[in-house]
């Protein structure tokens, strides 16, 4: 199975990646807070280590990271993967298969699972169902707070974003109904946010406040200051609320990036995003371009981590003399300049889902719906140890040659008169 991965240079095979960081306690909201892993992840393609990988599978979830293990949602289950070895450990079973799109999310030590059409509570520990209950089909990610989670649905013709409690068998504790899809969810202080067609919506002191922006949002982002969302019509969109939730006002500013924006997200005022266009650094606070990579077009949703510096990692296709092919690209973005590095290259990365752990291993789910896990290979400091003894013995040992030579060579010479 490992022949889909080509490598880019002799030593190296693989490494690919999209949208969707995790961490031990994956809350699931579109936020910065929520969406930067601070871990040593993989950045250059001479050291990065193939773990493991599954195999090819025909309904395959969201990886998630938890812990020492990677959660694994696969036909109507989710299987509890050892991180180091990908070993199942444990596995609980559902009524139906689970969504290959959305991802679930964990809090407190609770995974909750979406599947086709319900969703599943599930006890990590013991692996077993908590609770469940059947909405519709579900069409957002998942995301939790306490005994609270957030999602969107559709019933019917309608969609709807409900919020449901875990502690009372996932009792609807309130719902917004609209003819529009709605967007996964994010947060700004207590505040959740999520779109619904042209709407922003905001739940804030336990009512609805509607925000228009004028365009159809497909995703949204939550920075520590505004929100972020990438439209319909190729434009980043980005609003500041007020305590209240209502639009502040003269705050709605657009900047257009093409056709087909993927989710974004972002660190310090910086947004990451992709499009049709191209591969976007964008300066969130004046809403102007920082830098854009032409070759990343119609890359994957990018992916945050700062433990060797800050880095974007997103997948864009590429058509090679071997056919279509998915290439890896770790983007570093510092003070002086942000640049691409090549990492790897693999068949198809379509739809592809990430999660990073908290040790800096990466999951991802392939198009075949094979997973794999990668990571930065450490340096062994025994043997730098080792390496630096012996480069010292070396050194002395040609020391004391040159001298021995030395010596001889004045013993050779004829006497002065």
């Amino acid at each position: 199975m490992k022949k889909i991965f080509i490598t880019i240079s002799a030593a190296v095979i693989a490494l690919v990646i999209t949208a969707l960081t995790a961490f031990a306690e994956t809350a699931g909201f579109a936020a910065e807070s929520e969406m930067t892993v601070s871990a040593h992840t993989p950045y250059d393609k001479k050291y990065v280590s193939i773990d493991w990988n599954t195999s090819a599978g025909e309904t395959v979830g969201v990886p998630l990271a938890y812990k020492e293990f990677v959660l694994l949602p696969t036909l109507n289950k989710v299987k509890k993967l050892s991180e180091k070895d990908g070993k199942v450990t444990a596995t609980v079973e559902f009524d139906e298969k689970v969504s290959e799109d959305h991802k679930g999310a964990v809090a407190n030590g609770t995974l909750v699972q979406p599947t086709r059409t319900s969703i599943y509570a599930v006890d990590i520990e013991e692996m077993s169902v908590v609770c469940s209950r059947e909405f519709g089909e579900i069409t957002t990610d998942i995301a939790v707070s306490d005994d609270f989670i957030y999602f969107g649905y559709k019933d019917g013709k309608k969609f709807k974003f409900c919020c449901a409690d875990i502690s009372k068998s996932l009792e609807t504790v309130w719902e917004y109904e609209t003819e529009n899809a709605v967007t996964s969810p994010a947060r700004i202080g207590n505040m959740i946010i999520f779109g619904a067609g042209e709407t922003l919506i905001v739940r804030a002191d336990d009512k609805f406040v509607e925000n228009p922006v004028d365009a159809e949002i497909t995703n949204i982002f939550a920075g520590k200051y505004a929100v972020f969302m990438s439209c319909q019509n190729g434009e980043l969109r980005k609003l500041r609320l007020d305590d209240d939730g209502k639009t502040e006002e003269d705050s709605l500013s657009t900047l257009m990036l093409g056709s087909g924006l993927t989710a974004l997200t972002g660190i310090d005022n910086h947004i990451y995003v992709g499009s049709s266009e191209g591969f976007f650094v964008v300066d969130g606070l004046n809403m102007e371009v920082i830098k854009k990579f032409d070759e990343l077009k119609n890359s994957s949703a990018p992916v945050i981590t700062v433990g060797n510096g800050i880095r974007a990692y997103t997948a864009a296709p590429h058509s090679d003399k071997d056919g279509n092919s998915w290439y890896l690209y770790s983007i570093l973005d510092t003070d002086e300049t942000q640049s691409a590095a090549e990492l790897a290259k693999i068949i198809d990365f379509t739809k592809g889902k990430t999660a990073v752990s908290s040790s800096g291993r990466m999951f991802f789910r392939d198009a075949k719906g094979q997973v794999w896990a990668i990571s930065e290979i450490k340096t062994n400091k025994f043997v730098i140890i080792l390496k630096i003894v012996l480069l010292i013995a070396i050194f002395v040992m040609v020391l004391l040659v040159l001298r021995t030579w030395a010596k001889k060579r004045q013993e050779k010479k004829p006497p002065e008169y």
